[in-house]
């Protein structure tokens, strides 16, 4: 088998976002580009790190052993936030299926809803 075929028969995951293949034609593209790439760069200064988010999985764990009430919440939070990583890497391997995209969005979403009793 040759390298070229390999290389086509990849896995989709693998293969890179096809885009523009030419970049942008003219200058005011360019600009309309970076301008209305602006808010998500000020956006993303602002997300919470990965580090901030695996300290906050650490103390909801530390209370779930501590406080009887949350160790339901804390074990619903497990399952979906697993749920939600399986299905984020599902529908990366079934692109055409629509409902694992959506899915994974409502897993996170309850895994996200469990912290609000962190908070309490």
């Amino acid at each position: 088998m040759s390298i070229h075929r390999v290389w086509q028969q990849r896995p989709a995951f693998f293969r890179p976002i096809q885009c523009s293949l030419h970049g942008d034609e003219h200058l005011i593209q360019t600009v309309a580009n970076v301008v209305t790439s602006l808010p998500f760069i000020a956006l993303g200064m602002q997300a919470p790190s990965a580090y901030w988010n695996g300290m906050m999985e650490a103390a909801f764990a530390k209370r779930a052993l501590k406080d009887p009430d949350l160790r339901m919440v804390h074990n619903v939070h497990k399952m979906a936030s697993l749920l939600g990583g399986v299905l984020f890497i599902a529908d990366d391997v079934f692109p055409k299926n629509s409902y694992l995209h959506a899915a994974w969005h409502l897993a996170a979403a309850v895994g996200v809803g469990t912290c609000n009793k962190l908070l309490q």
